[in-house]
């Protein structure tokens, strides 16, 4: 009996002897050994086209909403770890509104790593070097799903929402990430989406008479902060501040009778605004020299935009019921849209 027990103990602690060393030897190969990561960057559907001609602009036609910078972001280990280290930080520069960049990553060691991707940071005002990372992404919140997000605050809204001429110098804020374990040479796809959403505004005069045109003004939904790395469809910081803004025409636009301006460009971060009780902060008012149309709701029923889609806004002007409003919010690259040309 006492012979029987001694011999499994000692097949006990062989087999634990066994799993130690085959630990501490897969260990000592990944220490030593490394991984060069082909990766592929670019915009929803662009990834799909293995030949991809990344030098030309993407569906939409709107020519200043590519990609003109790429900061490409390699950061060890999983979110859900307290230590990590920043493995690769680089920026891309010069690629003149492109949909897509593809680089190689040379000599990264094996194991489990996040490779993060962010498109145009000059359109936010940031510059996401190492120390910022660290602070804001790796060190920053205790929990780990705040650390992955990324939280970018806008004070006072200085940078959105903006209009089509104001992001002619630095485009749009875009992003993407993906986790990965790296056990050699090995390919990756990092899908970027837009962190921001489009509204296309057309106004149409169907008056017998030519309007004026002088201004446009939005209800209290452009929000003033946003998760670089979202996690959710929405995922709007639950702090979220709101406000409303009216846009003034350069100069009064005489719109036709039966005519319409050209498509008019808004971008902001996505929102999920308040309700004052059944009141919806998602109207739109309108100003001509002739009469000024109040706050109309143009999505009833609706709580939330998201990133990456756009709004399609028709505002008729009519002669007996002033207003009347129709949308659709579809995906931002299925449509062709004329540069904007209101401030």
């Amino acid at each position: 009996m006492r012979k029987t027990a001694v011999y499994i103990m000692s097949g006990i602690i062989f087999c634990v002897s066994a799993v130690l060393l085959a630990s501490c030897q897969k260990q000592q190969i990944s220490e030593g050994q490394v991984g060069s990561v082909s990766l592929r960057i670019g915009l929803p559907g662009s990834l799909d086209v293995e030949d991809s001609p990344w030098t030309k602009a993407y569906v939409d036609a709107s020519q200043y909403e590519g990609i003109r910078t790429l900061r490409i972001i390699v950061v060890s280990g999983t979110p859900d770890q307290e230590v990590r280290e920043i493995l690769y930080n680089q920026k891309v520069t010069g690629l003149e509104n492109a949909s897509g960049y593809e680089t190689t990553i040379p000599d990264l060691p094996l194991g489990q790593m996040s490779f993060y991707a962010i498109a145009n940071e000059e359109s936010i005002g940031m510059t996401y070097d190492d120390q910022t990372i660290l602070d804001a992404l790796v060190n920053g919140p205790q929990d780990a799903a705040s650390r992955r997000k990324l939280l970018f605050k806008d004070e006072s809204n200085q940078y959105f929402p903006c209009t089509g001429p104001q992001i002619v110098e630095h485009g749009l804020p875009m992003s993407g990430y993906t986790d990965a374990t790296i056990t050699g040479d090995q390919n990756i796809k990092i899908e970027l989406y837009r962190s921001v959403v489009k509204l296309a505004l057309v106004v149409e005069n169907t008056t017998t008479s030519e309007v004026n045109f002088e201004s446009v003004s939005f209800g209290e939904f452009f929000a003033d902060r946003y998760y670089m790395f979202r996690e959710y469809n929405l995922d709007v910081p639950g702090d979220t501040k709101y406000i409303g803004k009216t846009y003034d025409q350069p100069s009064i636009e005489t719109i036709p009778a039966g005519g319409r301006t050209d498509t008019l460009s808004l971008y902001f971060y996505p929102t999920q605004p308040r309700f004052s009780g059944s009141k919806s902060p998602f109207s739109i008012g309108i100003k001509t020299a002739e009469n000024t149309y109040g706050q109309v709701t143009f999505a009833p029923n609706i709580t939330n935009f998201v990133r990456n889609t756009q709004i399609n806004l028709l505002a008729q002007i009519t002669t007996t019921v002033g207003i009347t409003l129709s949308f659709t919010v579809q995906p931002w690259d299925d449509y062709t849209v004329d540069v904007p040309s209101f401030n």
